[in-house]
């Protein structure tokens, strides 16, 4: 089906529009933007830079994707990107900024949802099925596994990584990585406790929730001995996948990992 484009709408020579999308009013497209099918630009949306986004995301009024990162170090001349998949919900005035160095590229996966006033920081790393909420910024090189949580007004620094299933509370300052299936609050935010309604809401079966608490047990019972822990669990459940995830998220950790509150 042909894209329906308001007539005060600008879309520059070279800039490719998928099938069936909606461009409303004063939208700005730029020439180095690939849009897929069925996106929607509600009005004054701006998307510009080298921009890839898939299928079926939708914008709404004042969301500005592609711009040029806001990192001091960026030199003039670099052709940096930002891919987003399918899928995906950006509200009133979200950001998100192209990556830094030359070649690098800011990347978000599918069925997102951003909220009004949230921003993706350069070279940030956004898995699919995440909820930024109203007010929180991600700072660059943020990675937000799947399924994660960020409430409203909550800040993450630089390298941070927030792992699979994690909820962060609202109003938190998050400095150092938060383990898979937590919820952390807190200003440093913390870990708190296993997010067991999450979890139940995700399908996980009340089985697999009791293991997963009963290794968290164990890996923070020392913090200070986190790595020891964790060679005793991947030891003592061999081949299991939750054990296995937190090991590689923990070994993977350039921040440290937030401690227990």
């Amino acid at each position: 089906m042909t894209s329906r484009i308001h007539p005060s709408a600008i879309i520059e020579d070279g800039a490719v529009i998928g099938d069936d999308c909606f461009i409303g009013p004063y939208c700005h497209v730029t020439k180095d933007v690939s849009l897929g099918a069925g996106n929607v630009l509600h009005a004054h949306v701006s998307l510009v830079g080298n921009t890839t986004i898939g299928p079926n995301n939708e914008f709404f009024q004042y969301a500005c994707i592609g711009s040029r990162t806001e990192d001091m170090k960026f030199k003039a001349g670099s052709i940096a990107r930002v891919e987003i998949g399918g899928g995906n919900i950006f509200r009133e005035y979200c950001t998100v900024n192209a990556a830094t160095e030359h070649g690098a590229t800011t990347k978000i996966y599918d069925g997102n949802v951003f909220l009004s006033d949230s921003h993706v920081g350069h070279d940030c790393i956004i898995g699919s099925n995440i909820v930024l909420g109203c007010g929180s910024k991600l700072a660059g090189h943020v990675e937000i596994c799947d399924y994660a949580t960020v409430n409203g007004m909550t800040g993450v620094i630089q390298f941070v990584r927030l792992g699979r299933y994690s909820f962060i509370g609202a109003t938190n300052k998050v400095t150092k990585d938060i383990l898979p299936f937590m919820i952390a609050e807190g200003n440093p935010s913390e870990i708190r406790v296993v997010n067991t309604i999450g979890l139940e809401r995700r399908g996980f079966a009340p089985e697999r929730i009791r293991h997963i608490k009963n290794v968290i047990r164990q890996l923070l019972k020392t913090p200070s001995a986190l790595q020891e822990a964790l060679g005793s669990l991947v030891k003592e459940f061999p081949g299991d996948p939750d054990v296995t995830e937190l090991s590689a998220f923990v070994t993977r950790s350039r921040t440290g990992i937030a401690k227990m509150g």
